[in-house]
C-alpha cells in the first residue's frame, strides 16, 4: 500500500466513544489528521491519542469551518507531505477488528487491476449500510460515496478538485463524488468490507399506512436547513449533474426529509429553516450560515 493518511473531523463529540473508534483503524495509518470544529476546542493537545500509536496532527480554531474546508485542508497537507492517499471519517464511525486491514488489502488489489485495465479510480469506499447494500466479494462502482470510510486518491483529487466549499456541510461527498464520474473517473464500493455508522439521531415514529411503530432517522433543524439548500444547489447549480442523476438526487432528498417533517420534535424550527435553506439558495447565500 502507498502512503497512507487519515482524517477525522470532530464537532463536540462523545471524547470516549470517539477515542474508541478512532483506534479501529488508526494505527494501520502512517498519520492522521484530527481537525477539531468544535466551538470551543474539545482537546488541550495530543496527550489524550497517545493510544492511538500513530503520529497525530491536532488542528483546532475553536470555530466551526464545516465539513469541506477541512477536508480539502487535509487532503493539501497529505498530498504536501508526500501522502498518496487519504482515509476519511466522521468522529461517529468505525470498523470491525480486521475490517480496515481488509479493506487495504482490497484497495492495493484493485490499484493493481484497474491499472492493467487502464481505469482511473478517484475514491475506494465500504459498506455502511448492509440492511441496502447486499454484502458481496464483488466490487461495485457507484456515483456516490459518502464522506466517511472513504479512501481518496490523491493525485487524481488534484486533478478532480477540491470539494466544494460552498456546501459547508451535506451533500459535500455527493457532489464530489458525481464530479469524478463526470470527469470520466470511477467511484469504488467493496461491499464486503463493513462500516459501523450513524446517520442523525433515531426516533419512533408511526407509520400513516400501518400504524405501526418503526425507528425513524432525524436532523436537528440546522441540517435540514442545510439539506435543503444544498439540494436545490446540487439540482441547479452543478452542471457536473446528469439529468437522471438529479432525479435521484431529488428522490434521496425527500427521503433524508420526510420523517423530519412529520416525526421531529422541533416541527417548527424543520419548517422554518427548511424555508430558510430555500431563501437562502436563491439569494446565493452560501457557505455557512
Amino acid at each position: 500500500m502507498l502512503k497512507l493518511a487519515g482524517v477525522v473531523i470532530l464537532y463536540h463529540p462523545d471524547v470516549a466513544k470517539t477515542l474508541e473508534n478512532m483506534a479501529s483503524y488508526a494505527h494501520q495509518l502512517d498519520k492522521l489528521y484530527i481537525i477539531d470544529n468544535s466551538e470551543p476546542a474539545c482537546f488541550a493537545g495530543t496527550d489524550a491519542f497517545a493510544h492511538l500509536n500513530v503520529p497525530i496532527e491536532y488542528i483546532a480554531t475553536g470555530v466551526n469551518e464545516g465539513i469541506s474546508k477541512r477536508l480539502n485542508q487535509a487532503a493539501h497537507k497529505a498530498i504536501q507531505e508526500g501522502f498518496h492517499f487519504l482515509l476519511t471519517m466522521d468522529q461517529d464511525s468505525c470498523f470491525e477488528t480486521g475490517a480496515f486491514k481488509k479493506f487495504q488489502t482490497l484497495v492495493k488489489d484493485h490499484l493493481l487491476l484497474a491499472e492493467d485495465m487502464g481505469q482511473k479510480i478517484a475514491q475506494f469506499g465500504v459498506n455502511s449500510d448492509p440492511k441496502h447494500i447486499k454484502i458481496s466479494e464483488k466490487p461495485l462502482i457507484t456515483n456516490n460515496l459518502i464522506t466517511s470510510g472513504t479512501i481518496l486518491h490523491l493525485s487524481i483529487f488534484q486533478r478532480v478538485g477540491n470539494f466544494d466549499e460552498n456546501l459547508f456541510i451535506d451533500f459535500v461527498d455527493v457532489e464530489y463524488s458525481l464530479r469524478a464520474n463526470y470527469l470520466g473517473y470511477q467511484n469504488i464500493i467493496f461491499p464486503n468490507v463493513v462500516m459501523q455508522h450513524s446517520l442523525g439521531f433515531i426516533k419512533m415514529g408511526r407509520s400513516f399506512k400501518t400504524f405501526k411503530k418503526t425507528p425513524r432517522i432525524l436532523h436537528a433543524p440546522i441540517r435540514v436547513y442545510y439539506i435543503v439548500r444544498n439540494g436545490w444547489y446540487l439540482l441547479f447549480k452543478v452542471k457536473q449533474i446528469h439529468k437522471e442523476e438529479r432525479s435521484a438526487i431529488l428522490k434521496n432528498h425527500m427521503k433524508l426529509l420526510k420523517n423530519d417533517f412529520l416525526y421531529n420534535d422541533e416541527l417548527a424550527k424543520v419548517y422554518g429553516y427548511a424555508l430558510l435553506g430555500t431563501f437562502h439558495f436563491l439569494i446565493d447565500k452560501m457557505g455557512k450560515k
